[in-house]
C-alpha cells in the first residue's frame, strides 16, 4: 500500500501538470488520534489571488492512524504482532480485516451577486443550472450536491447566504498502485481545473429561460484558456 507521502505527491503533480491553480495547502496532525488531514485551495486558471465575486475550490482527505500502519508496516507485519510467527492466522486466507479506503472531497464555493443573494424563489433554478452546468465535465456524468444557506437577519429579512456544490471521489484500489493512483490524481485535476474555470463564467438564467439553458456556452474553450504557472505555495514536506 502506498503512503500518505506518495498520495500528497502524487496529487500535487497531476494538479501541477493539468494547469491546476493552487492558492495554498495545508497539512495538520491530530496528535491524540494521529489523524492526517490535508487540504488543498484552488482558484480558476489566471485568477492570482482570492475575490468575493470569484469561485474557489477546496480538496481535502482524511488520513488515519490505521492507514499509516498498513502503508508503513503491511498487513502481514501488523499481525505479527499478535500472534507466534508460524502460528496460522485468518488473514492469510481472508486477508486484512481493515479495508483500505479513502474520500476525497471537493467543495466548490459559488458566489452570487447581491440582486441573487434576494431572490429566494430563484434558488431552484440557480442550483439546477450549477447542476446542468457542471456534470458534463465530470467523469461520472453526475451532478453536483448543492448546498444553499439561507440567513435571516434581525429585522426578519431572509437572503442566500453561501452556496457550494460538492462531490466526493473514493480511492481504494488506487492506493496500492502508483500508476493508478497517478492516473486518478490528473483526472481528478483536471476535472477540478475545468469546473472552476465554468463556474468562473457561469451566470444563473432566469426562471423563464431556464427551460432554453445551454450549458455549452458557458464552458470555456480549453485552447485558450490561461494555463500561466501561477503557483505561489509551498509544498508541504510530505511531498
Amino acid at each position: 500500500m502506498l503512503t500518505y507521502e506518495s498520495l500528497v505527491t502524487l496529487l500535487l503533480s497531476g494538479a501541477e501538470q493539468t494547469g491546476l491553480n493552487i492558492q495554498f495547502s495545508q497539512e495538520q496532525l491530530d496528535p491524540h488520534s494521529m489523524t492526517r488531514t490535508f487540504t488543498l485551495t484552488c482558484l480558476p486558471s489566471g485568477v492570482r489571488e482570492p475575490r468575493l465575486n470569484v469561485p474557489f475550490a477546496t480538496l481535502s482527505f482524511t488520513w488515519d492512524s490505521a492507514l499509516t500502519a498498513l502503508s508503513v508496516l503491511g498487513s502481514d507485519a501488523l499481525c505479527d504482532m499478535y500472534h507466534a510467527p508460524k502460528e496460522h492466522c485468518i488473514h492469510h486466507d481472508d486477508g486484512c480485516a481493515y479495508e483500505a479506503m479513502l474520500d476525497l472531497n471537493v467543495v466548490y464555493d459559488i458566489p452570487l451577486s447581491e440582486e441573487q443573494r434576494l431572490n429566494l424563489a430563484g434558488i431552484p433554478v440557480l442550483a439546477r443550472s450549477v447542476q446542468a452546468l457542471t456534470a458534463p465535465l465530470s467523469r461520472t456524468k453526475l451532478p453536483l450536491d448543492i448546498d444553499v444557506q439561507i440567513q435571516f437577519t434581525s429585522s426578519y429579512q431572509a437572503f442566500v447566504g453561501q452556496v457550494s456544490g460538492r462531490q466526493q471521489w473514493t480511492l481504494d484500489s488506487h492506493l496500492h498502485d502508483e500508476d493508478e493512483l497517478r492516473e486518478e490524481m490528473n483526472a481528478l485535476s483536471q476535472e477540478l481545473r475545468l469546473t472552476l474555470n465554468a463556474l468562473a463564467e457561469f451566470s444563473p438564467p432566469s426562471d423563464e429561460d431556464f427551460e432554453d439553458f445551454d450549458f455549452d456556452e458557458f464552458m470555456l474553450d480549453e485552447s485558450s484558456e490561461d494555463l500561466l504557472d501561477l503557483q505561489t505555495y509551498l509544498r508541504p514536506p510530505a511531498a
